[in-house]
């Protein structure tokens, strides 16, 4: 439904030098007809078909063909703005940095106001790596140095909700800087059939395993100490602030919501105190 409003939104950059790579994880619709008639008309776009395997799986399928030194990813049903490109590169090449990030434009397809998630977290007193913890941590509003990708075969883990959470953080303490664009170049729809505004899939429980995911990246590289309340904030969020929000209105609520307190209670027993939940009431 919103593919060919992504695809020109992409064709239509004010950068020239970069590719498409298109990822059709085995659509059953119309989405095909409309690829090929952007890669008919479009010598820097190439499509890759495959058997459905989740989003992921589509990710991970287009990396080893990209040949530019950097990386970003868009969903279909979401566009960014005509000077995207330019504007993130830019930045990533001033800066040397090998991610940079931009703010996001979250609109409705109902009548809801429109409104701007911030690419970095406006924080006081703390660097831009401790303030990306606590910052969008979508894998699409970024712009990623190729060899984040190659050097350490990082891939996306397959078949799990909220994928995009134990890709980016394990990067925060691997990175000198994080480059930001303070600037919405990401227009983010907002629909009820989206999977993260599915009230009552089994898929929920996933984000503990997602969370562990991260912990015990940081336990075996030793980061654990240093971004401590970082990454116990990561828990509160996910689990007993806003993540709870979709725990409550699942037929699951009752043991979603026991199984958080037991994991904050095991991991984190002292997150009343964590300084950032007096921060973000703000």
């Amino acid at each position: 439904k919103y593919l060919k409003e992504c695809l020109d939104s992409l064709v239509n950059q004010s950068f020239k030098n970069y590719e498409i790579i298109i990822v059709n994880d085995g659509s059953t619709d119309n989405s095909q007809s409309i690829i090929d008639y952007y890669t008919q008309n479009y010598s820097f776009i190439k499509c890759i078909q495959k058997k459905n395997g989740g989003l992921s799986d589509a990710r991970n399928a287009g990396i080893p063909h990209a040949i530019g030194e950097y990386i970003s990813f868009i969903d279909s049903d979401d566009y960014v703005e005509s000077d995207f490109l330019e504007l993130i590169f830019n930045k990533a090449k001033e800066t040397k940095a090998i991610l940079t990030v931009c703010d996001i434009d979250v609109f409705y397809e109902s009548n809801s106001p429109n409104y701007t998630l911030k690419g970095l977290r406006e924080i006081n007193h703390k660097t831009d790596v401790q303030r990306a913890f606590l910052s969008p941590l979508f894998a699409w509003n970024k712009l990623y140095h190729r060899s984040i990708f190659e050097d350490k075969n990082i891939r996306y883990p397959l078949n799990l909700w909220y994928e995009d959470i134990p890709v980016t953080v394990p990067l925060f303490p691997r990175l000198d800087q994080i480059a930001y664009v303070d600037k919405a170049l990401i227009h983010y729809r907002q629909r009820s059939t989206s999977i993260m505004g599915t009230k009552n899939s089994d898929k929920l429980v996933d984000i503990f395993t997602i969370l562990y995911l991260v912990l015990n990246d940081f336990k075996k590289n030793g980061k654990l100490k240093q971004f401590h309340d970082e990454i116990e904030y990561l828990f509160i969020e996910h689990l007993l602030l806003y993540g709870a929000f979709r725990f409550y209105r699942s037929k699951q609520s009752k043991y979603l919501m026991g199984k958080a307190f037991e994991v904050m209670k095991a991991e984190f027993p002292s997150w009343k105190q964590n300084p950032y939940i007096k921060e973000t009431g703000k």
